[in-house]
């Protein structure tokens, strides 16, 4: 029974070819949330910064992204930013964002993300946005508007620094205080970096954090495959390498109908047009690079798994360099088509004679005589 197909969505790699396969979601997923980071601004979650202190990123996107820079990082902070959320958000921004196929390399980077943030939801952990430290006094009081007699012991929230203190003591920020943003216990809090980060909250719901959209890409590029691969050759000793393309170029170069009755010259256009007609299987990783070293010019390793792929277009030249590569691969260099005489090709080493049947009858009448 022939494999039900799904359906598909032709778009293309990024290096000139064509795919087939299921739509996938993940890019379009990541871009709202871009937006909807971008759409809630500094002063909506309460992090504009000092005045005249280099100010904040103006959005909350931006500010995950330079969050643990030396830049904006606190100075108590242990983040250098070298690890953590900047670097693996700055890796996956650029590869989700692009339009070329997603490599095999960017899927781990994706995989370490996910780990990552694993790390980041360890109770206890200084990377935990719910663990971020803030000190204020112990005590206070509030007179004619004004935060006075501030004590020199302090206490600890954790996750956001505005509470009720920093309400009072900078009225003209008219910040409110959200209990959701921070507590008095390490692991509870849910501020907006780690809403933007897991979701599950009151600017960014649940299912809609980046680590959501993260396991949605690696889910679809797990389960979705590319179907059809349709490809221009970059690369002939590359696709030169598969068994199957290996055989129908040997099978074919010796068919009469890609020759004139009489000569070894092969029509180069014909039988690239017949190699346009043709669906050839993947059938393992190996094959699979080399399409796709074939199909790029480059080596690089596709993230989702290619089912199938076949040539869109081919010139004469390509053509025949492709048959010198295949042939280059066999036991014998000279090949005989059905019509009675050797293949000739530019690059091939001279054939035993052009005009090897009246070279045979003479040679027969002189045995005879």
């Amino acid at each position: 029974m022939a494999k039900k197909k799904t359906e598909k969505s032709p778009s293309g790699d990024g290096y000139g070819n064509t795919i087939e396969s299921e739509p996938l979601t993940f890019r379009k997923a990541y871009l709202e949330w871009e937006n909807k980071c971008k759409g809630i601004s500094a002063k909506e979650i309460q992090s504009e910064g000092r005045k005249g202190v280099r100010s904040v990123p103006p959005n909350l996107f931006e500010q995950i992204q330079e969050h643990v820079t030396a830049a904006f990082r606190r100075p108590e902070s242990s983040n250098d930013g070298t690890k953590g959320a900047y670097v693996l958000i700055e890796d996956i921004i650029k590869a989700l964002k692009d339009d070329k196929l997603f490599l095999e390399n960017e899927r781990d980077n994706l995989e370490k993300f996910q780990k990552d943030m694993g790390v980041f939801l360890k109770a206890n952990s200084k990377l935990n946005p719910s663990n971020i430290e803030f000190n204020r006094p112990e005590s206070y009081d509030v007179v004619n508007g004004k935060v006075v007699n501030e004590s020199e012991d302090t206490v600890t929230i954790y996750g956001h620094y505005v509470d009720d203190y920093f309400v009072a003591k900078y009225p003209k920020k008219k910040y409110e205080v959200n209990t959701k943003w921070f507590n008095r216990n390490k692991n509870t809090s849910n501020p907006p970096y780690k809403q933007a980060l897991f979701g599950d909250g009151d600017l960014i719901g649940k299912g809609e954090g980046l680590l959501d959209v993260i396991e949605l890409a690696l889910k679809e590029l797990d389960e979705k495959a590319i179907e059809l691969y349709t490809i221009g050759i970059k690369r002939a000793s590359a696709l030169a390498r598969l068994p199957s393309v290996q055989s129908w170029v040997r099978r074919n170069i010796t068919k009469k109908q890609f020759y004139p009755p009489n000569s070894g010259k092969i029509n180069l256009r014909q039988i690239g047009e017949a190699l346009l007609t043709v669906e050839f299987p993947i059938k393992n990783d190996i094959e699979q690079r080399m399409v796709t070293m074939a199909a790029t010019n480059k080596d690089i390793e596709f993230a989702q798994k290619i089912e199938a792929f076949k040539v869109g277009q081919i010139s004469n030249q390509v053509m025949a360099t492709l048959i010198r590569e295949v042939i280059a691969r066999g036991k014998t260099e000279n090949i005989k088509v059905k019509n009675g005489y050797y293949l000739q090709l530019r690059g091939l080493s001279d054939p035993p004679s052009e005009t090897w049947k009246e070279v045979k009858k003479s040679w027969m009448q002189h045995l005879w005589a």
